[in-house]
């Protein structure tokens, strides 16, 4: 995923559409993607297929629900690859595509539209009517797309859901997964889903390390080929009960008590080595 920004490149019979980038313009930097510009520069395409990428973390509701009208209003045949992250409103814009195509790894969220406005008590009834509206042109998406009925997906948007490629193939929001992904380059959309009130930002996007549990380590050891005697006495010796091991630190670790091993680490090894640790510590 090389490309970080917003562009539409004219090929022939065949334009492409990159939305990396959020949805509307932001207020401080002046990034983003407006509906306006969208509009002038989607105008000029004449191609007969778009090939539409997106890796975007949502952003102006308004602004998505329009991009998407337009997309599916071009005559060109529209297909779509998730690229990354489609979330909040670029799920939306996502389901432009007459095929939706994401990569395995890649992630699909969805969740209510939210906002705030400052004034009288009528501004703000009158806004959260606005939400309602929004809400279900939304939710007519989703629906259109996956053939589900607005109670289940309405708990969904309730819940903030967050889909893997393979729950959204299953659920109808996509028609293919293909391919993995470097999902590092979704970190830098981590403010953004924060100031937006998103909860449940998967690890895969924060940069979270793994960790596990003892017992999680046993069986790691044992699907490594360790003797379940011999997990259960690395465990022992390494680790207290109840304890949360990082094991992606190993990696990082081993360098200081070790040579780099000229292939990866499976988390066997990985956890082997940690245990290797612990004992030189505890010596």
């Amino acid at each position: 995923m090389s490309k970080k920004w917003y562009q539409i490149e004219n090929k022939g019979e065949k334009a492409e559409v990159w939305i990396y980038e959020q949805i509307g313009e932001d207020f401080w930097s002046g990034d983003g993607v407006t509906a306006k510009k969208f509009q002038k520069e989607l105008a000029a395409v004449k191609a007969s297929q778009i090939d539409l990428h997106i890796n975007s973390p949502g952003g102006s509701v308004f602004d998505g629900l329009t991009i998407y009208n337009l997309l599916k209003q071009h005559p060109a045949t529209v297909t779509t690859y998730i690229d990354g992250l489609a979330a909040s409103i670029a799920s939306v814009i996502a389901l432009a595509g007459d095929r939706v195509i994401m990569a395995d790894n890649a992630l699909f969220m969805i969740h209510q539209p939210s906002g705030a406005v400052v004034g009288t008590a009528s501004d703000m009834r009158d806004f959260a009517d606005t939400l309602d509206k929004v809400s279900g042109a939304m939710l007519t998406t989703y629906t259109g797309k996956t053939g589900r009925d607005e109670e289940e997906i309405t708990g969904w948007l309730n819940a903030e859901t967050w889909f893997s490629a393979a729950e959204a193939l299953d659920y109808g929001f996509i028609d293919e997964v293909a391919g993995q992904v470097d999902m590092a380059a979704c970190a830098k959309f981590v403010p953004s889903l924060r100031e937006a009130g998103i909860k449940k930002i998967p690890a895969e996007i924060t940069g979270a390390k793994e960790t596990h549990t003892a017992r999680e380590i046993e069986r790691i050891l044992r699907d490594g080929g360790v003797s379940s005697g011999l997990a259960k006495a690395i465990v022992a010796g390494g680790f207290k009960d109840g304890q949360q091991r990082d094991v992606a630190a190993v990696e990082s670790e081993q360098r200081d008590v070790a040579a780099v091993e000229p292939e990866p680490m499976t988390n066997a090894q990985k956890i082997l080595r940690a245990g290797e640790i612990k004992f030189l510590e505890r010596k």
